[in-house]
């Protein structure tokens, strides 16, 4: 509950990469051995679809994540954790 009022939603979508990456494991390619509709990403996250979809594509062309249909990928968990870190909070 915490994420949804304080984590901005690029950082609940990474978060959710790595808790099905942790819970499911990856497949020989490196994706996530789990599909999971963008819908229900958002719902998982408490976001619009467009919001997720688009998040989505921008971590894709960022190369922190690899996309092949609804397979995902991380590629880069190093910067893909620093989105987890920031919150919405106003100083």
């Amino acid at each position: 509950m915490r994420n949804l009022a304080h984590m901005q939603v690029k950082g609940r979508v990474a978060q959710a990469f790595f808790a099905l990456q942790q819970k499911f494991g990856v497949n020989a390619e490196g994706f996530i051995n789990f599909t999971l509709s963008r819908q229900d990403l958002a719902s998982l996250v408490g976001a619009t679809y467009e919001t997720v979809f688009r998040i989505i594509n921008e971590l894709s062309q960022e190369q922190l994540i690899r996309l092949d249909g609804k397979n995902i990928a991380i590629a880069n968990a190093d910067k893909l954790i620093q989105f987890t870190n920031e919150t919405d909070e106003s100083p």
